[in-house]
């Protein structure tokens, strides 16, 4: 099966009955087959699943027909389905487009309906009328929504989190394909209007959408990965002379902590410093301060690169207070286990169980939350305060 062509693999999911087509595709979808040219065919995008519906958010121009000419000269906004352009039409049927058909399978621009098969043509159109040419630059931008980040900086395009006109708006989750856009207009750095497409449902449309939930608008089961820019000249051409300019963020206080402070954190975890959105969160995290952009506006960063944060995510870690030095009890006592102790003696691990069980004090850690180190000849049980044992 895994030697199968895409072309093939999408025949067979075709031809299987529809009650078992989606475990069809999912079995070419396995993580052990190398093949990212298969698109989710059990996915669909629709409006509804793709949109937040607490976010305020116009649609517009749901599968509106192209008029003739449109996009001939200069930047224009796609406000209308593509008809008969090469962009939009694969490489099988004589257009210049690497992706596979949409689905269903628009007449006159093959690729539709998809997010990928259209965020891939219209980046490309942009880049054709602004340097007067044809074909597909980017040829390799026809994965999976999710991978688009990958695909292009591996192709030398830049990345970010500030929306410019003309870029592509990557996201993921979903099904796990993920979903792509192209950003029409910038009204703002936290609003935009986008021109799209839905797999399995619309072939086009324009939308509206507001960062006000860290998704774009987007439900809750996908995730902001980044915005993937045009090349210089390219933007530089459609943003009229001069290229886009990039907001310069407000710098977040930075003076409280130092690299190596060992820190909990509570909030939003950011993919740069200068990000415009966050990317996730994260809460009660313990770790410790390794990197630190004094002028940025999320100036930290922690163990495990896990993101970059405000100085208000931020509180010192206090260390437990330690339990008051035990009586009674000493190495080599056999003691009978009553309640729960830890994975380590600084009581920061899993919790140790074992209720119940005789066991032998291996160890004494004076001064720590779990002092007793109880276990037998095989090895240690756990980690006890002196509030769990009985001795025997």
């Amino acid at each position: 099966m895994a030697q199968l062509s895409a072309e093939e693999r999408i025949a067979r999911v075709e031809q299987a009955p529809i009650e078992v087509q989606t475990m069809v595709a999912k079995a070419f979808l396995r993580d052990d087959i190398d093949d990212e040219s298969v698109q989710y065919l059990f996915n669909t995008d629709t409006l509804e699943e793709l949109n937040d519906n607490e976010v305020e958010q116009d649609i517009e121009h749901v599968d509106a027909e192209e008029p003739e000419g449109i996009g001939a000269t200069g930047f224009t906004m796609r406000t209308s389905k593509p008809s008969g352009n090469k962009n939009f039409i694969t490489t099988g049927a004589g257009g210049w487009n690497t992706c596979i058909k949409g689905y269903p399978t628009d007449p006159n621009a093959n690729v539709l309906a998809n997010c990928v098969g259209y965020a891939s043509g219209r980046f490309n159109e942009i880049i054709n009328i602004a340097r007067d040419k044809g074909g597909c630059t980017y040829t390799t931008l026809n994965c999976n929504a999710v991978g688009f980040k990958e695909r292009a900086e591996a192709a030398g395009l830049q990345t970010g989190s500030v929306p410019r006109r003309g870029a592509i708006g990557c996201m993921g989750g979903g099904s796990g394909a993920g979903h792509v856009f192209i950003v029409e207009r910038v009204d703002s750095n936290n609003q935009i209007y986008t021109s799209e497409s839905g797999y399995g449902s619309t072939a086009f449309w324009n939308q509206t959408r507001n960062n006000s939930n860290g998704r774009w608008g987007m439900s809750s089961s996908y995730y902001f990965r980044c915005f993937i820019y045009l090349p210089d000249d390219v933007q530089k051409a459609i943003d009229g002379g001069s290229p886009a300019p990039t907001p310069t963020p407000t710098p977040g206080p930075s003076s409280k902590y130092n690299i190596g402070d060992k820190v909990v954190i509570n909030g939003a975890l950011y993919t740069s410093s200068d990000a415009a959105s966050p990317a996730g969160s994260v809460s009660n995290r313990v770790t410790n301060i390794t990197r630190k952009n004094p002028g940025s506006a999320h100036p930290y960063n922690t163990t495990g690169d896990l993101g970059w944060m405000d100085e208000s995510s931020i509180s010192p870690y206090n260390e437990p207070a330690p339990a008051p030095a035990p009586t009674g009890l000493q190495v080599g006592d056999r003691v009978k286990i009553i309640g729960t102790g830890n994975g380590s003696s600084y009581g920061d691990s899993n919790t140790a169980y074992g209720i119940g069980w005789e066991r032998q004090i291996l160890r004494i850690w004076d001064g720590r939350p779990c002092p007793y180190q109880v276990g037998n000849n095989t090895g240690t049980t756990g980690f006890y305060p002196a509030s769990s044992l009985q001795k025997l």
